[in-house]
């Protein structure tokens, strides 16, 4: 009868951590492209601003962040 038990505690253990593993996996970020067409302005400023930085240095993502951050300062997503 106990090893009945904790065979029966081992199986809902790894069936609910290998639930839990595979939830953590789904549960990505979704599609924030919603808040670019309520702020049209936000979109505008960043294709400006990436349209005026040099071809070499567009991809990278140390630039890609900074026009990020540069628009979300100048039109914030939510008003100001």
């Amino acid at each position: 009868m106990k090893t009945s038990r904790i065979a029966l505690f081992a199986f809902a253990a790894i069936i609910g951590s290998g639930s839990l593993v595979s939830s953590a996996q789904q549960a990505a970020a979704g599609n924030l492209d919603f808040l670019n067409r309520m702020n049209p302005q936000y979109k505008n400023c960043v294709a400006t601003t990436r349209a005026n930085i040099a071809p070499q240095y567009r991809d990278t993502r140390a630039v890609h962040d900074g026009i990020i951050d540069h628009c979300s300062r100048k039109y914030p997503p939510f008003g100001k």
